[in-house]
C-alpha cells in the first residue's frame, strides 16, 4: 500500500473512531437522559422556586447538551417555561394578578435554567430574552418597585435592577453578583435579604456574564467600581455606606474591592477563587463544563487544552498580583463557604487570613461550592452582618 492510501485509511479510521466516540456518548445519554448528570445543580433550582416534579420530568427528556431540537437541553427545559407563561397571560385577563405573578415567576425560573450555563447558540439566546422578560413581569406589581438602571462606562452600558426600600432617610446600598452562570435576575433570594434589612438592592451582570458589554478579566473589579461611583451620586441612597456581596466567581471580586476600593465599606466574598483555585492542579479536578464556562465568560475558545486555558486564567491569582499581603487599607470582609466545594478549593478561603487580611470566616462543614445546602442560614445572616458593619461606618 502506498503512502498515500496509508495517510488516508489513518483519516478515515480517525474519523469513525469519533463517530463510535459520539454515538456511544449519545447512547448513554438516550438511556440515562441530562437528570443524573445535574443532581449538584437540581436542588438550587428548586430552593429557586422551581416546580420539583416538573423540572425532573423536563430534565429527563434531555439526550443532549447542545444544540435546539427537540431532546436537547434548551429546547426541553423551554417548553414548560413556554407553558408557563401562556398560564401567567390568561391569568392576567382574569385579574388574578398574584397568581399571574407566579406563573411569570416559573416562566423566568425555566426560561433560566434553559440558557444555563451561559447562551452559546441562539436558541439559548432567545431563552434568556424569554427570562429576562418573564422575570420583569413577576416583579412589576412588588414593593419595593424594581428600577432599570444604565449607567454609561467606556462608551457602553451596565445594566442593572435598583430597589430601594421605603425610608424616612437614603438607605445604605448593597450591591449584589452571582458568578459565570448566576446572572442579576437569579440572585432574587439575596437582594431580597438586603431588603428586609431595609438596604437598598442594585443586581447586575458579572463581567463576562448575561447582559454585561465586557469580558470576564483579572481588572473586572473596574467595572464594580463605577457602579458604586453612580451609586453614591443618587440622592435616594447613602453613598457613604455601601457594600458589597459578590458570590461564586464574583467573590473573588469582592475580596478586591475590600482591599482597593474606598468607597467599600463593608464586602461579603461567597465562594470565589483566591489563587490555588486559579492552578493548573486544581483546574484538572474540575468538570470541564465548569472550565468551558469560565473559559465562554473571558471570550476565549471553549476547546483549547485546559493547560492553555490555565495560563490565561492565572493572572487572576490575587498572590501574582501581590495583593495576599497585610493591606495598607481594607473594608471589613466576610469569606463563606463549604468545606467540600468541588469547583474552589476551600483553602482559597484560608489563604486569605493566612496571607494576613482581616475577615470573618463562616465554613459549613460537608456543604458544596458557595455553602448552598446551607444558603436559607448564611444569606439572611450575612446581610445582617453587612448592615451592622454599615452601621458603624455611619457611626
Amino acid at each position: 500500500m502506498t503512502k498515500a492510501r496509508w495517510t488516508i485509511l489513518g483519516v478515515v479510521l480517525v474519523a469513525l473512531a469519533g463517530v463510535v466516540f459520539y454515538y456511544r456518548q449519545s447512547l448513554v445519554l438516550r438511556i440515562t437522559s441530562m437528570r443524573p448528570f445535574v443532581e449538584d445543580r437540581f436542588d438550587g433550582w428548586v430552593q429557586a422556586g422551581a416546580d420539583e416534579e416538573e423540572l425532573d420530568a423536563a430534565l429527563r427528556r434531555v439526550y443532549s447538551p447542545t444544540g435546539s431540537g427537540p431532546g436537547s437541553w434548551v429546547y426541553e427545559i423551554s417548553q414548560p417555561a413556554a407553558q408557563h407563561e401562556v398560564r401567567a397571560r390568561e391569568l392576567e385577563a382574569t385579574g388574578d394578578a398574584e397568581g399571574a405573578a407566579e406563573e411569570w415567576r416559573q416562566a423566568a425560573l425555566f426560561y433560566y435554567v434553559a440558557r444555563f450555563p451561559f447562551i452559546g447558540n441562539e436558541a439559548k439566546a432567545a431563552a434568556y430574552r424569554k427570562h429576562i422578560e418573564c422575570y420583569l413581569e413577576s416583579v412589576k406589581h412588588e414593593e419595593p418597585p424594581l428600577e432599570i438602571v444604565r449607567i454609561p462606562h467606556q462608551g457602553k452600558e451596565i445594566i442593572g435592577y435598583l430597589r430601594v426600600p421605603a425610608s424616612e432617610s437614603p438607605p445604605p446600598v448593597v450591591v449584589v453578583t452571582g458568578g459565570v452562570d448566576t446572572w442579576k435576575s437569579d440572585v432574587e433570594a439575596q437582594a431580597k435579604a438586603m431588603l428586609a434589612e431595609g438596604m437598598a438592592a442594585f443586581t447586575f451582570d458579572m463581567p463576562g456574564t448575561g447582559e454585561s458589554a465586557w469580558p470576564l478579566s483579572a481588572d473586572g473589579e473596574a467595572v464594580y467600581s463605577r457602579v458604586l461611583e453612580y451609586l453614591k451620586t443618587r440622592p435616594d441612597l447613602d453613598g457613604d455606606r455601601m457594600a458589597v456581596y459578590l458570590q461564586s466567581f464574583a467573590g473573588y471580586y469582592a475580596v478586591k474591592l475590600a482591599l482597593l476600593d474606598p468607597n467599600v465599606k463593608a464586602a461579603v466574598n461567597v465562594g470565589g477563587p483566591i489563587h490555588l483555585s486559579f492552578t493548573l492542579e486544581h483546574a484538572e479536578t474540575v468538570h470541564e463544563g465548569m472550565i468551558k464556562t469560565i473559559a465562554h465568560a473571558m471570550g476565549e475558545d471553549l476547546d483549547q487544552p485546559i493547560a492553555e486555558m490555565i495560563e490565561k486564567i492565572e493572572p487572576f491569582s490575587l498572590e501574582r498580583q501581590g495583593l495576599l499581603r497585610a493591606p495598607k487599607r481594607q473594608a471589613p470582609l466576610l469569606s463563606i463557604n463549604g468545606d467540600q466545594d468541588p469547583l474552589v478549593t476551600i483553602d482559597d478561603l484560608y489563604i486569605i487570613s493566612e496571607s494576613g487580611i482581616a475577615q470573618e470566616e463562616w465554613v459549613y462543614a460537608g456543604d458544596g461550592h458557595c455553602a448552598s445546602g446551607n444558603a436559607s442560614e448564611h444569606v439572611p445572616k450575612a446581610a445582617a452582618w453587612i448592615k451592622a458593619q454599615l452601621s458603624q461606618a455611619g457611626a
